[in-house]
């Protein structure tokens, strides 16, 4: 995450090409003027001049102002400003599940934001909202074909109660990563709601056809499923998760089959 925004700025021109510099590189001349502990959470811009350092939002505020005053008392403004405060932190607590990386390596500075409960369950259930909705606009084009529909709390059920089964296997399975997961198994359902979300759109100006439906669902499912494993494998957490996942959509699936078809 911190790598697509220092990319961002160098190709605005917003910042040069020597200011971006690694959490774990940043040299001890100074680490002494920069609180390293909070620029693990929060992005952090240091003026070598002055010697000042500002984080998160602030920083941010600062690169995209550009020394523009109006810009800058635009955003700091409490409407504005509160709503953005609250925006960056759930992303920034939540950014390590949201890229998937692998495990940090052991060494002397790691750059991985502290665990925040409430920011990684607003983060879970803000999926299964979201996925929720885009899976209600979505499936109805397939159920159809098949001469049938669901209620609209169907797919807020499943999403909500694939949270709750995973969330009860992998505590029994390793409650050491258990948050980790469920942030990671999110970040999959998310991946998957924003690839439909092109087909929902294309479909107000081209009567598609059911099998289309039906086709790019099933490869959105596939990318999901490597996408699930390469996290799984990621967080050492072997095939358990992966399997748990695909039984709980198998029988939700035959479930809705056998009660509204």
């Amino acid at each position: 995450m911190c790598n697509i925004y220092g990319k961002t700025f160098k190709k605005l021109n917003m910042v040069d090409q020597d200011t971006i510099s690694p959490y774990q590189l940043i040299g001890e001349d100074l680490t002494c003027n920069i609180d390293m502990d909070r620029a693990q959470n929060e992005v952090a811009l240091h003026d070598t001049i002055t010697g000042t350092t500002i984080y998160g939002l602030d920083s941010m505020i600062a690169i995209f102002s550009q020394g523009k005053n109006w810009i800058s008392k635009s955003l700091h403004f409490p409407l504005i400003y509160v709503p953005l405060k609250q925006l960056y932190k759930f992303i920034t607590y939540n950014r390590k599940v949201i890229a998937g990386n692998s495990l940090s390596p052991v060494e002397d500075r790691i750059c991985e934001p502290d665990f925040n409960y409430f920011y990684r369950t607003l983060f879970i259930l803000f999926t299964a909202v979201f996925t929720g909705l885009v899976l209600n606009a979505y499936t109805s084009n397939i159920t159809s074909y098949f001469g049938f529909e669901t209620p609209w709390y169907v797919e807020y059920m499943i999403c909500f109660g694939q949270v709750l089964w995973q969330g009860i296997m992998i505590t029994l399975w390793s409650r050491k990563y258990s948050w980790d997961y469920l942030g990671n198994m999110s970040a999959v359902s998310t991946l998957g709601g924003i690839l439909l979300l092109p087909v929902l759109l294309l479909q107000q100006f081209i009567d598609l056809h059911s099998f289309f439906y039906i086709g790019y669902f099933m490869l959105v499912v596939g990318i999901m499923l490597f996408e699930h494993i390469r996290r799984c494998g990621n967080m050492k957490l072997g095939w358990l998760p992966t399997i748990s996942w695909l039984t709980f959509r198998n029988v939700v699936l035959g479930i809705i089959i056998l009660v509204f078809s």
